[in-house]
């Protein structure tokens, strides 16, 4: 067979398509099919502190190439001289927190660029030297506010402290004699506020505060309180019957709310008056806490006089009068005030009830959250206002709420804290220097009774978030 064979011509045509397909890759062809690979054009920065606790921020600096670009980071951790750099092992974040063991070192972080046609890498400047955090340091006393008396709440103030980060405070209350020496730890009684036993009485007493932060810890102890006194009881909030005013229903009396030293003892006496509530008799043997309406009281109005007393002294207080007791043969019913003990009605309308009249039967609610500002700012703390209401949308007076941040180590330690007359108490809340720039700070809420269980009962969680911004 016969092939034909191209002549030397044609080779040469060949050829120099192949020679001249080659350059054109080699000048110019790869670069449109693969792209150009990164150039810095301006190095990385690095903001922020160079001091133990704070944190540093990296930027990627500018680059030319092929997009997208992806960027990669590398803390490294030089002499203070800028030399002798090596990798921080883990620190691969646009954010790094000093520790002690960058104390007077610099520190530079390594960029490195990457896209479809390559990779490359620019070093920023480095740091100053790092200077080392300094523990708190007291500079005014913690304060205490509050009666010295049996069943008074005491609070403590942390004081004024300097540091070169943020502080986390604790609390330790002590029993002290009644000069304020000779003190020594109460148990348990570790929170911001203390309500003052009877134990106490003819003691003193101190809290020592405790600031922390990531260089160390310092302590500061309060002048001692005035010798712990016990007062008589005081009705602050009158009792209340509930129940249904018909002969053959049971009312039932609630103590009302007092003040004086504990422990108080109640007792009642129940009383038949006129529809006016005046010419009011005693009723036989009807001192129990609950009365069944019987036919006497028919046509009549029933009242509660709750006696208090504690060791030092007794005192009492009356009840509103029901309306009209019906026949249990009468359809129509009337009824007594149903509010639970201790309410109050506040300016605005709204109903107030205190926490330790709530039961553990009513689930508490945290039914409103206000940050001001609306998100943290670097390092300054918010202000968080939490609303909390019972199962009758009452507010709640005296309950304990309580903050954690999420993850643990992003937010400073906050203590317990209670709600005042209107439901709502005002937590602040501080990043520590482990918290990034930029993101969002979750926060565990829990808010509870002061006799009831931290997780039954009345107690009630809920989880929000704030925004952070650099």
């Amino acid at each position: 067979m016969n092939v034909r064979r191209p002549g030397f011509r044609a080779l040469a045509l060949i050829s120099s398509a192949v020679a001249a397909a080659a350059a054109f890759a080699s000048v110019g062809g790869a670069t449109t099919a693969a792209g150009t690979p990164p150039t810095n054009t301006a190095p990385p920065t690095i903001s922020g502190s160079a001091s133990q606790g704070h944190t540093l921020s990296a930027s990627s600096g500018s680059w030319s190439g092929t997009t997208p670009i992806t960027y990669a980071y590398q803390w490294q951790r030089c002499d203070s001289g800028g030399g002798s750099c090596a990798n921080i092992s883990g620190a691969t974040a646009t954010t790094y927190t000093l520790t002690f063991g960058d104390v007077n070192h610099t520190l530079l972080v390594m960029v490195t660029a990457h896209n479809s046609a390559g990779t490359a890498t620019q070093a920023s400047a480095k740091t100053g030297v790092v200077a080392g955090a300094t523990p708190p340091t007291n500079t005014a006393l913690p304060t205490i506010s509050g009666s010295a008396t049996v069943g008074s709440t005491l609070t403590a103030g942390n004081g004024t402290w300097t540091a070169s980060t943020s502080i986390a405070y604790t609390y330790l209350w002590h029993r002290c004699d009644s000069g304020g020496g000779a003190c020594g730890n109460i148990s348990g009684a570790t929170a911001k506020t203390y309500v003052v036993a009877s134990s106490n009485t003819g003691h003193t007493i101190r809290v020592t505060v405790t600031g922390t932060n990531v260089a160390g810890s310092g302590q500061a102890t309060s002048a001692a309180t005035a010798v712990v006194t016990v007062t008589a009881p005081v009705n602050t909030v009158k009792p209340t019957i509930t129940g249904t005013a018909k002969q053959g229903q049971t009312l039932t009396a609630t103590n009302g709310t007092w003040t004086g030293g504990a422990p108080i003892t109640y007792t009642f006496q129940w009383w038949r008056c006129d529809t006016s509530g005046a010419n009011c008799a005693t009723i036989s043997g009807a001192t129990a806490g609950t009365y069944v309406l019987a036919a006497a009281d028919v046509g009549r109005a029933v009242r509660v006089i709750v006696t208090a007393k504690n060791s030092v002294g007794t005192a009492t207080s009356n009840s509103d009068f029901t309306t009209a007791v019906v026949s249990s043969t009468t359809t129509t019913t009337a009824t007594t005030t149903t509010t639970p003990s201790g309410t109050v009605k506040l300016p605005n309308g709204e109903i107030s009830i205190p926490a330790a009249n709530v039961p553990d039967t009513d689930r508490l609610l945290v039914s409103s959250v206000k940050v001001s500002p609306s998100a943290i700012h670097g390092r300054a703390p918010v202000a968080i206002t939490f609303k909390i209401l019972e199962a009758n949308k009452y507010d709640v007076s005296g309950a304990l709420v309580y903050v954690l941040g999420l993850p643990y180590s992003w937010a400073a330690k906050m203590p317990e804290a209670a709600t005042g007359t209107d439901g709502t108490v005002t937590i602040s809340v501080a990043l520590t220097a482990h918290a990034p720039k930029k993101g969002a700070l979750v926060l565990f809420v829990r808010a509870r009774t002061p006799h009831g269980s931290v997780l039954a009962g009345s107690s009630t969680r809920r989880l929000i978030q704030v925004k952070i911004r650099p």
